[in-house]
């Protein structure tokens, strides 16, 4: 058995809405996940599988996992990071600060036969 860990993005006010409802949240992600999860490639050793082209059945599996509602989440608020840059001209150093923002998401962890 392997966990894997998918993302989905959602809004925090989504989140408010449906952390109290634990029949709604399972159900939204099986609806939602076939098109709005990541990472879309896994490795398995040394392999990397797609789930869209070459890993089609284990991509069946996690669905039906998803179904029966077989999965553990966890939901990740929105982050922001502030990464510096800087450039040198005329013997000054200019810093840069570069905001990056990252949306609220959901982690999903499924227990998965791979063989």
């Amino acid at each position: 058995m392997k966990e894997l860990e998918f993302l989905m993005d959602v809004s925090p006010q989504w989140w408010i809405k449906a952390r109290n409802d634990e029949k709604f949240l399972k159900k939204y992600v099986f609806e939602k996940f076939e098109r709005d999860y990541y990472p879309r490639i896994i490795c398995q050793g040394r392999k990397k599988i797609d789930l869209d082209y070459d890993g089609i059945a284990i991509k069946q599996t996690i669905l039906n996992l998803l179904r029966c509602g077989d999965f553990n989440y966890e939901f990740l608020p929105e982050d922001e990071s502030l990464k510096e840059s800087y450039s040198i001209s005329n013997g000054y150093v200019q810093f840069q600060p570069r905001r990056k923002s990252i949306n609220s998401r959901l982690l999903i962890k499924v227990a998965v036969n791979i063989v």
